[in-house]
């Protein structure tokens, strides 16, 4: 008796278990974006923008809801297990640098200074000295002398004269004279043209129309085969879910459309035109006469006269004379003299100057590097139990169930 109930009781304890990891994978499908009939539904891409499906989604509220699955919660243990996760960590790292150090050293310089020495020489010298010297000389003077000259000279005396001279003169005459003249005489003119004009005239066109008369149908998403049924003590759940059934038909319909046509239009229009006109008039005319006249005028002229006048004449007479000149010459004379001239030494002296040296030196610095480490952390993992009998078999199916 129990061996019978054994082998009606774990056949559909192995379905039930089948059907769980069936549900829970369509769950998961279905969470992710993943309809059960193998379409996408439109999920947000990394930018947050929604991209539509090409096949009609699923209706939101229809009174339709999934059947609920059994769920063996003795079949699966949690269990804690370590896995190594990668992870950032920024270390300190010390590299080999050179560094250049500066350094205060001492070395011994030779510097050559000038140092100043007085020396007593002799020289020779040409010295010019003063001497007075007089002597006697002769010179021409000439001597001034004044004497009363009677001149004559001529003068021009200036007079006026009145004459009386004859000159044309032009005088205006004026005359009425007949002058014709053509003048433009401007009127309108109305005219008849063909200007192109464009209208917008309506035409009826077809079109062919792409229309979706598809309709919704209720499938089962895990369909139950009959071995299974047969064996199966237990009702099984059975999931259904509605599936949009395209139709696509192509139809023919009206449409209208404003098309632009250009059309000939007559108008009228005003032309202004000129036509010429002769008119006369009278203008008065001035015409310069030359006629003869008679003036006086004056006229500038002058006179010779002769006069006389006593002038004084400055004479000069040449006179010689003598007189003692002195006059200073300058004499040559050598003459010996001491003197002091300072001369510089050039003396070598030794100096030690301080100076700074760049050393470059070895040493080594803390740098901060982001190292990726694994780092252990604790997980809780569903696992199954192992059943009793054939149940290694059967948990092995259903495990290959579930990867897929």
């Amino acid at each position: 008796m129990f061996r019978k109930t054994l082998t009606v009781v774990l056949p559909a304890i192995v379905v039930a278990l089948m059907l769980c990891t069936t549900g829970n994978s369509a769950s998961r499908a279905f969470a992710g974006g993943l309809e059960t009939d193998g379409r996408q539904r439109p999920t947000p891409d990394h930018r947050g923008i929604v991209r539509k499906s090409h096949g009609p989604a699923l209706a939101p509220a229809v009174g339709y809801a999934p059947a609920p699955l059994p769920v063996c919660a003795s079949c699966v243990r949690t269990e804690q297990r370590t896995v190594l996760v990668p992870q950032w960590v920024t270390e300190c790292r010390k590299i080999p640098t050179t560094e250049i150090r500066r350094e205060e050293r001492e070395r011994e310089v030779i510097v050559y200074k000038e140092v100043p020495e007085a020396v007593q020489r002799t020289r020779t010298i040409t010295v010019l000295e003063r001497q007075v010297r007089s002597h006697q000389e002769t010179y021409a003077v000439r001597k001034p002398v004044v004497k009363n000259v009677e001149q004559s000279y001529t003068v021009c005396v200036p007079y006026t004269e009145t004459r009386t001279g004859t000159r044309t003169v032009s005088k205006p005459v004026w005359k009425e004279v007949e002058h014709k003249y053509t003048v433009s005489v401007p009127y309108s003119q109305k005219r008849t043209g063909m200007r192109t004009v464009s209208r917008c005239v309506p035409v009826t066109r077809t079109r062919t129309v792409c229309v979706d008369r598809g309709h919704w149908e209720v499938r089962a998403a895990c369909p139950v085969c009959k071995p299974c049924s047969r064996r199966a003590a237990v009702p099984i759940a059975v999931c259904k879910t509605r599936v949009w059934v395209p139709n696509r038909v192509q139809k023919q319909e009206a449409c209208t459309v404003e098309t632009i046509q250009t059309v000939q239009v007559p108008y009228e229009y005003v032309v202004t035109l000129c036509r010429p006109e002769i008119r006369t008039r009278i203008d008065k005319v001035c015409t310069m006469v030359p006629t003869q006249e008679s003036y006086p005028y004056e006229v500038h002229l002058t006179r010779t006269e002769s006069r006389s006048r006593t002038v004084p004449i400055c004479e000069y007479i040449s006179e010689k004379r003598t007189r003692t000149v002195n006059e200073t010459v300058c004499v040559p004379r050598q003459k010996t003299e001491s003197y002091r001239e300072t001369v510089s030494r050039r003396v070598a002296e030794k100096q030690i100057r301080k100076e700074t040296v760049c050393v470059p030196v070895c040493t080594t610095r803390e740098v901060q590097v982001r190292v990726r480490r694994l780092v252990p952390k604790t997980v809780e993992v569903q696992v199954a139990l192992q059943p009793v009998g054939r149940v290694p078999t059967i948990r092995k199916a259903v495990c290959l169930s579930a990867r897929k």
